[in-house]
């Protein structure tokens, strides 16, 4: 098990624990006031939110989302191919849009303001999140040229080839432990990476599991790149080395 995986079951461990907590309480228990801002209404507002079935509406919301949530994990830890976007995409879809659904059942003079600010917000955070996923699997450009290595878009760096102490073609990746700083998906890893020994912490532009892996060191830092293209890859190597010598 790698550190991430640890660190990750830690947190929706504790998240589910809580989540499902408050889920029983507001559900069984009928402690409506854990419902976010429910105790600071008026009596009368209360007495219509009960009624026209928001509590209602906001308990199935949490029990569904704990349901998410646990198949979040499931997928991950099986790894299934695309699990951990595929769940935590169906986790955004039933939170945001369960918080502009249950707006329905608002006391009237408030319903139509909560609807446009769930909404916007909503709209907002998942265009946000499209987005990084967008560009975080955009694949950075490499080349070689006038004595540098040049890896562009997210986390790219600028080489001296002159500088460059070791490059070597991988057959697979090494074991990636935890993550630094980075994007990190179950396809794609891009940024500051720790692997097993004796690689340490460097930086990664990987896409898939296909090799090989171009791998390329300096001082005390280092990056290893793949392509789907294994000629590519292999191309790029040729003309490091030819640069070197």
């Amino acid at each position: 098990m790698t550190k991430d995986l640890l660190i990750f079951l830690i947190v929706m461990g504790w998240t589910l624990i809580i989540t499902g907590g408050i889920t029983y309480l507001i559900v069984k228990k009928k402690e409506y006031g854990l419902v976010s801002g429910f105790s600071n209404r008026p009596k009368d507002e209360q007495e219509y939110l009960i009624e026209n079935g928001y509590i209602d509406k906001i308990g199935k919301l949490l029990l569904y989302t704990f349901y998410s949530m646990v198949l979040v994990v499931i997928l991950t830890v099986f790894r299934v191919p695309y699990g951990m976007e595929i769940g935590f995409g169906l986790l955004m879809v039933i939170v945001l849009g369960g918080l502009v659904y249950v707006q329905r059942f608002e006391v009237p003079r408030k319903r139509k303001k909560y609807t446009w600010i769930y909404g916007i917000s909503s709209f907002v955070i998942i265009g946000l999140i499209v987005g990084v996923y967008i560009i975080g699997n955009l694949d950075n450009e490499v080349s070689v040229e006038e004595g540098q290595l040049i890896i562009t878009g997210m986390y790219g760096v600028e080489w001296d080839i002159k500088e460059i102490e070791e490059i070597e073609l991988l057959d697979k990746l090494p074991e990636v432990l935890s993550k630094k700083d980075g994007f990190n998906t179950d396809t794609v890893r891009k940024g500051n990476f720790e692997l097993e020994e004796p690689y340490g912490e460097g930086r990664l532009y990987v896409k898939g599991e296909n090799g090989p892996f171009l791998y390329v060191r300096i001082k005390d830092d280092y990056v290893i790149i793949n392509r789907e293209s294994s000629q590519e890859i292999k191309g790029i190597y040729e003309l490091l080395r030819e640069e070197m010598n």
